[in-house]
Order: structure tokens, then sequence, then C-alpha cells
């Protein structure tokens, strides 16, 4: 594994999350406009980078092989839950912080990060298992994850049909479709969403920093059960998932692929959601700062271990 390329592209992250707090700090970026663009980045981009991933792919696995991936993400999509409610107990977090601890510990941080150091560890062949993980994270995110976020919270979301079949969970229809059907878009149409897409990153790394630019810096590092967190989440968990998973997929790129996807870092969508729904978003933005800087050493950690 390539670790300038781990390290780059957490460099990359902490770079667009530090332009959002220097924006914020001078007042280009105001809470209005931050609101605005988590609405953009969850309405529009993310859609858009799910149907271009999928309007890209070239290479196709069989049948048997692509249903078989999506049943070992659908079943991880629903047992990490289960995962973060007991290490929520375990740290005995805030009630009203319950569904947001499950919900970091659920939906991690798989695309920007995940495809580049996947790449790194496993080579070319390793990009359509995670477009797979994708898939069934948005799929999982915008339908059950409303209704994980918002356990414990006193600030109910009133989650309806309206807002589970949201335009992210329209594309992630239309992207399994597009996939089955090995369909292929005119290069113009196929660009010009995935450029759309492209933005996704640096605009949800941009609202995370102004999310964090709303607290005293001195304060981002105060959240001290965010630590023992941080290594059940990246270190234990997954060494536990190994052992239980290596028993069940027998094929070592399947497997590999499903325990970095266990190990990543908190997904930019704790601070999209806790910002658009209501909740504790400044906990949110700590998470994602805090267990990026820490997935430097864990994920090497997790490969030396397991996938060397």
């Amino acid at each position: 594994m390539s670790m300038q390329v781990i390290v780059s592209q957490m460099a990359e992250l902490f770079i667009l999350l530090f332009l959002g707090y220097f924006l914020y700090k001078i007042h280009i970026i105001d809470d209005n406009f931050n609101n605005n663009l988590n609405k953009l980045v969850l309405y529009v981009t993310i859609p858009c980078m799910v149907v271009g991933n999928a309007l890209s792919i070239t290479k196709y696995a069989s049948l048997s092989t692509a249903g078989y991936v999506f049943l070992i993400a659908i079943a991880t999509f629903l047992l990490l839950p289960i995962a973060g409610y007991l290490i929520a107990k375990m740290l005995k977090v805030p009630q009203q912080d319950m569904g947001l601890y499950v919900f970091m510990t659920t939906f991690s941080n798989i695309g920007f990060i995940g495809f580049p150091v996947m790449k790194s560890i496993f080579g070319d062949a390793a990009i359509f298992y995670t477009t797979v993980f994708n898939m069934v994270f948005n799929m999982s995110v915008y339908t059950y994850g409303l209704y994980i976020i918002n356990m414990g919270s006193e600030a109910k979301i009133d989650v309806t049909w309206q807002k589970i079949m949201s335009p992210a969970t329209y594309s992630c229809i239309l992207a399994l479709i597009i996939y089955l059907a090995h369909f292929h878009a005119p290069h113009v149409i196929t660009h010009t969403i995935t450029t759309v897409g492209d933005i996704t990153t640096p605009l949800a790394m941009m609202i995370i920093g102004a999310t964090l630019a709303r607290i005293p810096f001195k304060t981002v590092f105060d959240e001290f059960k965010l630590y023992p967190y941080t290594l059940l989440k990246q270190l234990i968990l997954p060494i536990i998932a190994y052992y239980l998973l290596s028993s069940i997929i027998k094929d070592p790129l399947i497997l590999g692929v499903t325990l970095i996807c266990i190990a990543m870092p908190v997904g930019n969508s704790a601070v999209l959601f806790t910002n658009l729904y209501g909740g504790n978003n400044e906990l949110a933005a700590k998470s994602v700062f805090i267990t990026t800087i820490i997935s430097i050493i864990t994920i090497p950690i997790i490969v030396a271990l397991f996938l060397a």
C-alpha cells in the first residue's frame, strides 16, 4: 500500500476543510450560505456523483459476483448499526447523541477517501467492489439512516416518504439500473454529470470547515469520548470484523474491500444530515476531523495485520 496516497488524500481533505473554516471566519460563508451549500450537496451533487460513477464503469463482474457483493454490502450496513449502538453504550454517550454515534459508525467515508485508498491497496480490481459498497451506502443513508440519526434526539426528524425518496435515493435506483443494463450515455452527458458530482467532496469539506468555524478552535479537541470512540470504530471493530468475515467471505479481495470500508473514518454525511435535519452538528464535524486524522495510522495497521 502506498502511504503517500493516503497522506495526500488526507492532506487534500484538510486543506479543503480549512478553506471552509477560513471563508466562514472572513464572512464569505455565513450560516445561511452554508445551509444552502448543504442542500446543494445533498440534492444535486451527490446524486450526480452516484449516477456518474455508474455511467463510468467499463468492467462488469458476472451477475453472480455482483449479486454476492451486493449481499455482503447490504449485510454490512445492516449489522454496523448494532456495532455502533454497542460502542455508544460502552462509552456511555448522552442519550441525545446516541443516534449520531450509531450513524457515524455505520456510514463511513467510502466515497472520496475510499476509492483512492482501495486502489492503492488492491489495484484497479477493487474499484467495482468499492462502487457497489458506495451504492448500498447511498441507498441506506437516505432510508434507514434518517431513522438512525434520529435516535434519542429531542428534535425529532419527521421521516416521511418524501424524505426517504429523495433525489439521492432515486439516483441510487437509477445507478443500479444503469449498472445492470450496462448502459452508457453519450460522452458529453456522462462527463457533465461526473463533473457536477466531482464537486461533492470539496463542497462537503468546506461545509464541515464552516461548521467547525462556529465554535472556538480549542474546543475542537475537547470532545474526549471521540478518542476511545475512534479506537473502537477504526481499529477494534475492523479486527473483530475480520475474524467474523474471514470465515464467511472466501474471496480475499471482497474480504479486504469490506474490511477497509468498515475501517474508514466518519463520513461527511454526518455533518450534512445534522446541518439539514438538526442535531449535534458540532460533534459531527469534530468526529470527521479527528477520525480522518487518526485513520492515517489505523488503516495501515489494519492492512499490515490482515491484508499485507
